[in-house]
């Protein structure tokens, strides 16, 4: 119970490593803000983890009007908030020759500005926790790949981002990490199989020899990372990024 009578926010909440955030936090006793378009989907998983310390709050990352008004909406509910996890991200894989504005403005709208933006506006709410920032990144951010240059790029600015809210945010008591997650199993990566059900099972018996764990991670695995750089456990880290990847960084 780290986080009895705490409350924090998860944008991008309603799947995957959001998801598994949200509710690792509710079973430690947080109040858990779910922020996310999706409405459906974020209440098919608030009645999954059973708990009514689990908020939904509707967010478009893609618009900054509706980024103000979800800061505006939570100080109406919540005098303060002692957590913000910037999560919510897309992908849409292009070559370099092939990028247009349709792959560089969407990626780059949810995957970089949304976290800033979204900082800046529960900003009031976080200096009264005082509330730490955990913003994730991706192992794409650090590896040489072909064919998602934007992504990457997102994904590696995200670390910048973390390193000066670190920076700026100490003077409130305020830490800003980053966690890397290697290749998971999320909706990101079988939602749109022919069939998601199979293509998930399929991705969870991958021996995956890109990392010294040979084996995709799990969202929970991602999960127990960014609860932990919210904890007090983490009270003497923060502007750095901790790599939960099975070791394919260093590999």
């Amino acid at each position: 119970m780290r986080f009895k009578d705490k409350t924090i926010l998860v944008t991008g909440g309603a799947m995957g490593i959001g998801s598994a955030t949200v509710k690792r936090l509710a079973h430690e006793g947080a109040n858990v803000i779910m922020a996310d378009i999706d409405e459906a989907a974020a209440n098919e998983r608030i009645k999954e983890i059973g708990s009514k310390r689990v908020f939904y709050q509707f967010v478009d990352l893609s618009k900054p009007d509706s980024i103000t008004k979800m800061g505006q909406e939570v100080a109406g509910k919540f005098d303060s908030l002692n957590g913000l996890v910037n999560n919510a991200g897309i992908v849409n894989p292009t070559s370099i020759a092939d990028t247009g504005d349709k792959d560089w403005h969407p990626q780059m709208t949810i995957n970089l500005r949304a976290p800033a933006l979204c900082s800046k506006s529960l900003l009031p709410l976080l200096k009264k926790g005082p509330g730490h920032i955990v913003n994730v990144s991706s192992e794409g951010g650090f590896r040489p790949r072909p064919g998602n240059w934007v992504y990457d790029a997102s994904k590696a600015g995200i670390c910048a981002l973390s390193r000066t809210m670190a920076c700026e945010f100490i003077h409130y008591g305020m830490r800003a990490n980053t966690v890397a997650p290697g290749w998971t199993v999320t909706e990101m990566h079988f939602s749109k199989a022919e069939e998601p059900a199979k293509r998930k099972e399929e991705l969870e018996n991958l021996s995956y020899n890109g990392a010294i764990i040979q084996r995709l991670a799990r969202p929970g695995e991602i999960a127990a990372a960014i609860v932990f750089l919210l904890s007090d456990d983490a009270s003497f880290i923060t502007g750095t990024t901790i790599h939960v990847d099975g070791g394919r960084v260093g590999n």
